[in-house]
């Protein structure tokens, strides 16, 4: 991504805004509004992601020549999606950074319950403001691994895919999500404690995501089978979860499926503070096996990409083993 990134503070840079709207939620706003300057048009509190919702505010609101998404991921989002078909100038000032939305150019949209991420958004700004990211829960912050650390179980399953579909694959995208994963792990420390040099390791590892998916043209390098049960938990349950922190669940349970060394995940993923048990954000038993059990069923209907969930057998009692290991 090209977007010139500022680190330090949003004081007074609303001024450079021109005619702006601001997307946001009552606590980011609330973190940053006396200090952005400007005046904006008008504020919208965002009401989720889905499709009907996002192209009604195309629709009403008055023209403007930025929009502005201060918070996590659904408030840029919405601006994402604002400014992709409004045509409009983007600014994102993430106040956590536990998801990557503000690093990728497409917006994630639920159309009929199903994310896509249409769209193709480069911003104008992205305003890191120390002091707003660290006034967060440290979990909000930690959980901006997950985006970076799935590229684990991801690359296994891009190599899975060459193997049994002759899918394209590259060792030099290959080995740059490989780089990227011994950097965050090697950072762990300064992640957990969200210091200046943790929030700017994570950024700029959100930013090095999404240039390897430009590279690969596919989420393949970051994204894969750990993604669904993340979509799978939300589509069934009705509730919307930390993105970071579901997908570290996911990273672990696919981890499991591709044999591929859960032991240490679950190490590495202590050490950079992510909350990936599933009652740590309040899932139950029930509703943790009808997830585990349904990701072979979303993949499907979503038509994802071919990943270990499409050669592996789940079963119940895989399910139940999971789920103990977890808690």
């Amino acid at each position: 991504m090209s977007a010139n990134v500022v680190y330090g503070e949003v004081d007074g840079l609303g001024e450079t805004f021109g005619k702006f709207i601001v997307m946001t939620m009552d606590v980011p706003w609330g973190l940053v509004k006396d200090r952005l300057g400007g005046k904006p048009v008008k504020v919208v509190m965002t009401e989720g992601l889905e499709s009907e919702y996002l192209d009604g505010l195309v629709r009403d609101l008055p023209q403007v020549d930025t929009v502005v998404g201060i918070g996590g991921g659904v408030s840029i989002d919405t601006a994402k999606y604002f400014a992709w078909k409004r045509g409009c100038k983007a600014v994102f000032i993430p106040t956590i950074v536990s998801v990557n939305a503000y690093a990728t150019p497409g917006a994630a949209v639920r159309y009929s319950g199903k994310v896509s991420y249409p769209g193709n958004v480069i911003p104008e700004k992205i305003i890191i403001d120390y002091q707003a990211i660290q006034s967060a829960p440290k979990r909000l912050n930690t959980a901006g691994c997950g985006d970076i650390y799935s590229c684990r179980t991801a690359l296994f399953d891009w190599k899975l895919a060459h193997e049994k579909n002759g899918e394209w694959y590259d060792d030099k995208v290959a080995g740059e999500s490989r780089r990227i994963l011994s950097t965050l792990v090697s950072n762990a420390g300064e992640i957990k404690n969200v210091t200046e040099k943790g929030i700017r390791t994570l950024v700029q590892l959100h930013i090095d995501t999404n240039t390897v998916q430009l590279a690969a043209k596919s989420p393949r390098p970051e994204e894969g089978s750990e993604h669904l049960y993340f979509y799978t938990l939300e589509e069934l349950t009705g509730r919307t979860f930390v993105h970071g922190e579901t997908v570290g669940t996911g990273i672990y349970i696919l981890t499991h499926f591709q044999n591929n060394e859960e032991g240490v995940v679950e190490k590495e993923m202590d050490a950079m503070g992510l909350l990936f048990r599933p009652k740590e954000y309040g899932v139950t038993h029930d509703e943790f096996v009808n997830t585990v059990l349904g990701m072979k069923r979303y993949s499907q209907e979503a038509k994802s990409m071919f990943s270990i969930v499409n050669v592996v057998d789940i079963s119940r009692e895989d399910a139940d083993l999971l789920w103990k290991k977890l808690n």
